[in-house]
Parts: structure tokens; C-alpha cells; sequence
């Protein structure tokens, strides 16, 4: 069960008073568990004062984070407690993130303006909403339901079955030809689905993203576009090891977002291709771009970075 939480100020906790030079960062526990599994908080920062979201999580939960602030300066960064580096940089990536937890632990979500809007006083209002999915197993099998629209077309996603036997459909309607069901088996577990038009061509499509539990699994992708709003047909993503520069310390763990007009797969990179490799600590991110092929639609990659 979904249980919207919207914060006040008087539930933030200020740690205690540092240096004069220093601000203070305003602390809230996010208060996931017990069938909470999602909380929005309305709020604002200026200048040098942060606002931290910590979030108590277990390895292989998916964390999905989106802000929308008013201050294109603002960004989220995401740290693990001890960890030397931040998992998810704002200022790089963008405002919004989803992707399965590395250890069990607690996480901060920290909202900050970038060094010149802070120095400048300047305010940014935002909405931050985080989604933890549950650890239990019962959590992990419970059927996927889910309706999105976008320019006349919905697309109805639910989920059969289970384990090896568990099967994603997908019942489109505003189609003008053809609004037949498509199913298509799964190996992991859904945990979001989003609706674009990345090739802005006035017709969109459905994104469907799905993981297994646990270390160096791959993710998943589902896609089908609406062609000119007439049918469906499904959208090619290209393995990693297409690109031997992408696919070095490849291991799996993918994590996939629309991000603008693209579509953004992410994983940690680690030491080497070899089952016993550690992680080196980076993430590596490929983008891709929606083309028309000969035969259907591809998502082309269209960069790659680490950081």
C-alpha cells in the first residue's frame, strides 16, 4: 500500500549548531516500512542550507527519487552512511533516479543549491517524492496494476503468474487499427513504468522497466511504441556488449529512467567482467535516443559517461 506523506516544517530535526561558516542541514527520517512505501515532501532551501531525507533500506531494494524544484541550481545527491563517494550525483544526472540499493544501510537523500546560487542567497522551492519498494517476499510476487495516458493513448500494464511463469500484459486503447492485448514473459519484478514520446513525434510510448532480485542480475526492459497512433510495435534496446567501452566491468544491475528525451540505463561498473570482481565504486551511464529502424523501432546509444 502507497501512503503519501506530505512533510511540514516542523517535522524537520536540526542537527546540532556548527562552525559559523556553516549551515546546519535540516534532517528528516523518512518513515518507510509498515506498509509505507512512498512519501512526498513539499519544502524550500536557501543558500547554503541543505535538507537531508535518510532512508533506512535494505540490498536490492529500488529507491526511485524525483525532485522538481523551482531552481533549475537545485540537485540530489545520494549517499550511503560511510560511503567515501555519493551513489547518485544530481548536478551530473539529473533530478530523478531509480535503482536497486548496494548494501543494507541507511541512505541520505541530500537537496542542496550549487555552489553559486548558494552564495548568491538564493531560494528554491521543491517537491521531493522517494519510493522504496518492500523487501518481503509477498511484496516482490504481488501482481503489477497499473494505467498511463499520454496524447489519447492509455496503455493498462497488469502482471500473471509468477516466479518463472509470470507474465506482463499490456491492453493499449485510442489506437485507431489495432488494440489487441500483447503479453510478454518476465524474469524479474516490475518496479516502474513511464510513458514518453522521446521522439516527439506526437505519438507515444510505454517503458516498462522490471529487475530480479539480488547482485549482478541484469535488468529489464519492455517496449512498444504507438505508431502514428495506429498499432503497437515492440522497441529494440541493444545489448551492453555491443560497445566494448560500455560493456567493460558490465555485471548487470541495470537501472533505466527517462530522463528529457532519452532514455537512460544505469549500473555500478565494477572491477572486471570475471564473477569474482569487486566494484570499483563508479556507475556508468549509457543514453539512448529513439530511431526508426528498418523493421521496427531501436534505441540507439547515444553516449556514454562515468561518474
Amino acid at each position: 500500500m502507497n501512503i503519501w506523506i506530505t512533510a511540514a516544517l516542523a517535522a524537520l530535526v536540526s542537527l546540532p549548531a556548527l562552525a559559523a561558516n556553516e549551515v546546519a542541514p535540516r534532517v528528516v527520517q523518512v518513515p518507510f516500512g509498515q506498509g509505507i512505501e512512498a512519501a512526498e515532501f513539499k519544502q524550500s532551501i536557501r543558500g547554503r542550507l541543505t535538507a537531508q531525507y535518510r532512508v533506512s533500506a535494505k540490498a536490492g531494494q529500488i529507491l526511485t527519487v524525483d525532485l522538481k524544484p523551482s531552481n533549475t541550481s537545485a540537485y540530489f545527491n545520494i549517499t550511503a552512511k560511510g560511503a567515501d563517494y555519493a551513489l547518485f550525483n544530481g548536478s551530473i544526472m539529473g533530478n530523478h533516479f531509480m535503482g536497486p540499493l548496494p548494501d543494507d544501510g541507511e541512505y541520505t537523500v541530500q537537496v542542496y543549491l550549487m555552489r553559486n546560487a548558494a552564495r548568491r542567497n538564493e531560494v528554491a522551492n521543491y517537491s521531493l517524492s522517494l519510493n522504496l519498494s518492500l523487501a518481503d517476499a509477498s511484496d516482490r510476487t504481488r501482481p503489477f496494476d497499473q494505467t498511463l495516458e499520454l496524447q489519447g493513448i492509455r496503455f493498462h500494464m497488469t502482471t500473471q503468474g509468477r516466479d518463472d511463469n509470470r507474465v506482463l500484459r499490456i491492453s493499449p486503447q485510442g489506437l485507431e487499427i489495432d488494440n489487441s492485448d500483447i503479453a510478454r514473459p518476465l524474469k524479474g519484478n516490475i518496479v516502474r513504468a513511464e510513458i514518453a514520446d522521446l521522439d516527439r513525434d506526437g505519438s507515444p510510448e510505454i517503458y516498462v522497466f522490471a529487475r530480479s532480485p539480488g547482485r549482478r542480475l541484469p535488468g529489464e526492459l519492455v517496449a512498444y511504441s504507438a505508431n502514428h497512433k495506429k498499432s503497437l510495435s515492440e522497441i529494440y534496446l541493444p545489448p551492453v556488449g555491443e560497445n566494448a567501452k560500455a560493456a567493460e566491468g558490465y555485471q548487470g544491475e541495470d537501472e533505466f529512467a527517462v530522463v528529457e528525451n532519452a532514455l537512460v540505463r544505469r549500473f555500478p561498473v565494477y572491477e572486471s567482467a570475471d564473477v569474482g570482481a569487486g566494484r570499483t565504486g563508479k556507475m556508468r551511464e549509457v543514453r539512448y535516443r529513439l530511431v526508426a529502424g528498418e523493421a521496427g523501432w531501436i534505441l540507439r546509444e547515444d553516449g556514454v559517461m562515468e561518474y
